[in-house]
């Protein structure tokens, strides 16, 4: 069942790939479905209202500021505000609890930089991006909902999605 809006890149990436279980154990609240009522939110079209609007963070060290976890799932790109919630027992959300510890296709962080753009990282310890072109796909997802989105990217050498802004680079 479907609850959040869908775009032709979105039913796409669901054909292209596979549901996943949770790459890591998923324990205690981690797998308590978080639900609207909770704050949970479904990607719509740009723009979007009634958001914190912040920054990932500039190196490894850094704090970001105003983080949301994301999926994609069969129910559309669910999101959360990663704050400690009372729901959880005033733990702070997992990718886990957007799906109640259901599969995902792919999960990340975004920051809101305005009602019309984002940051997206692939930053998910339980469904991370499973390639480069996995990653640049959901991107695709991103934007198709009209956003002006900038993705983090990929890190070649470790074979993970960044999670910390990259300096521009000469290349």
């Amino acid at each position: 069942m479907l609850l959040g809006a869908t775009t032709p890149e979105l039913d796409e990436f669901r054909k292209h790939y596979d549901l996943r279980e949770s790459a890591r154990p998923v324990a205690g609240n981690e797998s308590k479905m978080i639900l609207p009522v909770d704050g949970l939110r479904f990607l719509q079209e740009a723009p979007v209202s009634d958001v914190e609007f912040g920054s990932p963070p500039k190196h490894s060290e850094d704090q970001s500021r105003n983080t949301y976890l994301w999926v994609i799932d069969d129910r559309g790109v669910p999101y959360l505000i990663e704050v400690s919630m009372s729901t959880l027992g005033d733990d702070h959300p997992k990718h886990t609890n957007l799906t109640g510890g259901k599969p995902a296709y792919i999960g990340g962080q975004l920051w809101f930089t305005d009602p019309n753009g984002m940051y997206v990282s692939g930053g998910s310890g339980r469904f991370p991006p499973i390639d480069k072109q996995q990653l640049a796909a959901a991107i695709d997802v991103f934007s198709s909902f009209k956003y002006t989105v900038t993705s983090l990217g990929w890190n070649s050498e470790t074979g993970w999605a960044w999670r910390h802004l990259q300096e521009p680079s000469d290349e």
